[in-house]
């Protein structure tokens, strides 16, 4: 059985119950390594930084990793609906893919001021200041998050309608 046919216009069309090439799956595979050493770094160091460089208290430390946890929540939704409703033809690079690259954009330029000391402050700064500063980069880290993991996960019923490359996508990511 043949997993390509011709449309009216001579253009293949390539079935999506195929076994996806290699290069495919490794692609997809290595495609989400950014997003997870960024959320490896969140919950694992960004606590210890605020405490241990930036000298905020624990609470009010926790109160920034809230903000962007609820953050989180909020943005997630949002961003399935949103990915799920750009239009296909919106830009040249796919309706998931363009929510990849901007969530990618967002949370290189968060990252940075995250783990770096407050740019607008200065050593008398009050800790209400540092809180904004960074529960403001806070959100934006978590709606780059959000944005990278759903576009990143829905390009799999995109890829493949065949259950075991499915599982083998989300095996390797």
């Amino acid at each position: 059985m043949s997993t390509s046919s011709y449309t009216a216009v001579n253009k293949p069309v390539v079935s999506k119950d195929r076994v996806l090439p290699l290069g495919q799956r490794l692609s997809y595979g290595v495609g989400h390594i950014f997003n997870d050493l960024c959320g490896s770094m969140w919950f694992s160091y960004l606590l210890v930084y605020f405490v241990g460089v930036v000298s905020i208290s624990n609470v009010n430390a926790g109160i920034i990793m809230l903000v962007g946890q609820i953050a989180d929540g909020i943005f997630t939704p949002i961003v399935g609906l949103a990915s799920d409703r750009t239009k296909a033809g919106a830009c040249k690079i796919g309706k998931r893919k363009i929510w990849h690259l901007i969530g990618t954009i967002c949370l290189s330029v968060s990252f940075a001021f995250l783990f770096n000391l407050c740019l607008l402050c200065n050593h008398k700064s009050e800790e209400w200041m540092l809180i904004i500063y960074y529960s403001f980069f806070a959100i934006i880290f978590t709606f780059g998050w959000a944005s990278v993991q759903i576009s990143h996960l829905s390009l799999i019923p995109d890829m493949t309608t065949k259950n075991s490359e499915r599982d083998f996508l989300n095996a390797i990511r």
